[in-house]
């Protein structure tokens, strides 16, 4: 029976020395995470900034044209942009926005990419004078507008998380996470 108390006393003090180990990794783990900013949308410090209204220039879509909502520039040729374009339909679909791809290629190049990915003519704009005009470099690369056609936030994006960034900059004001993050620790300094 003595055996029994020491064995139960023994665990009692490692169960004890676990819990203390947990609450200090827990505090770093804190602390790290105040540290590493959430990953957004990579904007460029190049071309409109949000804030800018779009470029007031008249762009086309394959079927005519269209005032956009979220702006996604995609290409055939881009892997990336072919496993973003149906993650871009969810999210905008979930967050009541309208989605328009663009891109820069022949017109036949782009109808058939636009028929493999199921996207309607009047909602994809194909004129080069956009992507210049607002000066996009990779792909794929989304722009969200507001309602007035101001430019809202902007930035590389591949995932789902990229584009709620957009939309998190909309809402929070910020035009990017990592504003977000330099005005939060600003504040608590």
């Amino acid at each position: 029976m003595q055996n029994l108390i020491y064995a139960n006393a023994a665990l009692t003090v490692v169960l004890l020395a676990a819990c203390i180990v947990m609450g200090l990794m827990l505090r770093r783990i804190r602390r790290l995470f105040q540290e590493i900013a959430p990953v957004g949308a990579l904007t460029s410090s190049r071309g409109p900034q949000p804030g800018d209204a779009c470029p007031p220039q008249p762009f086309h879509t394959l079927a005519g044209g269209a005032k956009p909502r979220l702006v996604l520039f995609v290409s055939a040729t881009c892997p990336i942009s072919r496993k973003v374009i149906p993650i871009a339909r969810n999210f905008c679909g979930r967050e009541n926005l309208e989605l328009v791809l663009a891109g820069d290629d022949a017109p036949t190049i782009q109808q058939h990419f636009a028929q493999q990915t199921n996207t309607p003519a009047a909602a994809f704009i194909n004129d080069p004078a956009l992507g210049r005009a607002l000066q996009v470099d990779k792909l794929p690369a989304a722009f969200l507008f507001d309602q007035q056609g101001t430019l809202i936030a902007r930035g590389l994006v591949n995932n789902r998380e990229h584009l709620e960034s957009l939309l998190n900059a909309w809402e929070s004001g910020f035009s990017t996470v990592q504003t977000y993050m330099q005005h939060t620790r600003r504040n608590r300094a």
